[in-house]
C-alpha cells in the first residue's frame, strides 16, 4: 500500500513538473512558437516536448495527465483563434501519445527500441485522428470550426496533416534523445 501511495505521488509529482515546464514554453511566456510558412495559422513550438518526456520518463499516467493540466493551461492563457482550440491540441497530443503506447507495447519494439518507428507511429495515428477531426469540425461554425468551405477543406486537411507530421518528426526525437540524457544522469528507471 505504501509503496503505491510512494508511487502515484511520484507520478503525480512529475505531471505537475512537467506541466509546469510545457506551460513556462508557451508563446506568451517563451515567445518561441513560429508559424508554419505554408499555413501562418499553424505554430511550430516546443511546449509540447516536455509532456513527451513525462511520458518516456514516467509513462503514460503521468503524460496523460501532465497534457490534461497542459490543457487547462491553455484554456487560460493561450486558447489560439477558437476557444476550442485546446481541446483540438489535447486530441493531438493524445493521439501521439497511443501512437508511442501502441509501438512500446509490441514485443519487438521493446527489444529493438527504434527511434524511427517510434516517431512514424505518433505521426501516423496522430494525423489519422486529427484528419478525421478536422474534416468533420473545420467545416462547422465558431467556435467549433473556422467556416472552412468544402471546395478549400482538402488542401487545408492537407496542410494540418503536413503541420502534424512535421511537428511529431522533430518534438518527439528531440524529447527522445532529452529522455534518456536524464536518464543516463540520474540512474533512473524509466517507461522507455
Amino acid at each position: 500500500m505504501q509503496l503505491k501511495s510512494i508511487l502515484s505521488t511520484k507520478i503525480f509529482s512529475a505531471s505537475i513538473l512537467f506541466a509546469t515546464l510545457s506551460l513556462v514554453l508557451h508563446p506568451p511566456f517563451l515567445p518561441l512558437g513560429i508559424p508554419a510558412p505554408y499555413a501562418p495559422f499553424l505554430i511550430y513550438q516546443i511546449w509540447e516536448i516536455p509532456l513527451f518526456i513525462a511520458l518516456f520518463l514516467f509513462g503514460p499516467i503521468s503524460a496523460f495527465l501532465a497534457s490534461f493540466i497542459n490543457f487547462i493551461s491553455l484554456l487560460i492563457f493561450f486558447p489560439g483563434q477558437l476557444i476550442t482550440g485546446p481541446i483540438y491540441n489535447l486530441i493531438a497530443i493524445y493521439s501521439s501519445f497511443i501512437g508511442i503506447i501502441l509501438i512500446h507495447n509490441l514485443q519487438y519494439f521493446q527489444r529493438k527500441k527504434n527511434l524511427v518507428i517510434l516517431t512514424c507511429s505518433a505521426i501516423i495515428i496522430r494525423t489519422s485522428i486529427m484528419t478525421v477531426i478536422n474534416f468533420i469540425a473545420l467545416p462547422m461554425n465558431p467556435p467549433i470550426g473556422f467556416a472552412i468551405p468544402e471546395s478549400a477543406l482538402p488542401v487545408t486537411l492537407g496542410l494540418i496533416a503536413l503541420f502534424n507530421s512535421t511537428l511529431i518528426a522533430y518534438s518527439v526525437p528531440i524529447s527522445y534523445v532529452i529522455s534518456n540524457m536524464v536518464k543516463q544522469a540520474i540512474q533512473i528507471k524509466t517507461w522507455i
